[in-house]
């Protein structure tokens, strides 16, 4: 693989089943405060995407030029902090952020016109590291202004 595809492209549509725990979009209320994030996949030029599924380890060992961290956060956030191998990385490294919708029991991106943007698929260029832990934090824009966290080791 010579260049790492992003999760957003234009061609790539998702479909990621709702949890429980989610938000369902109200026309006209308040935008939702954040109530999840999570590692929806890592990517490399050694293995492609790896969607881990809640995992707290990658099973692939990741390496090469590309090292690539897709982060769902459901709800809106305003304080996002992502490092890695507890180094902070710089905004710069967020490379891509796309508005996540809710279709039937599924949420998918890119939306289409006239959805309700309930959350966001953040892309972390993490190029240089080979592998390490990967830790994201967000704090809710709204009530409750909670700070939601994930993390993954990845190999």
């Amino acid at each position: 693989m010579t260049a790492l595809p992003s999760l957003t492209a234009a061609d790539n549509e998702m479909h990621v089943p709702i949890d429980a725990q989610s938000v369902v979009p109200v026309p006209r209320a308040p935008a939702p405060g954040l109530s999840s994030v999570r590692v929806l996949a890592v990517g490399s030029t050694a293995c492609g995407w790896e969607y881990p599924d809640g995992k707290g380890t990658t099973t692939c060992n990741h390496g090469g030029g590309e090292l690539r961290v897709a982060v769902m956060e459901i709800g809106y956030g305003s304080n996002p902090i992502a490092s890695m191998n507890g180094g902070q990385l710089p905004r710069s490294a967020q490379y891509a952020s796309t508005g996540i919708c809710v279709t039937g029991t599924q949420y998918t991106w890119p939306c289409t016109p006239g959805q309700t943007v309930v959350g966001w698929l953040n892309e972390y260029n993490v190029d240089g590291y080979e592998s390490g832990l990967f830790k994201y934090q967000n704090t809710s824009t709204n009530a409750p202004h909670n700070t939601v966290y994930t993390q993954i080791n990845i190999l």
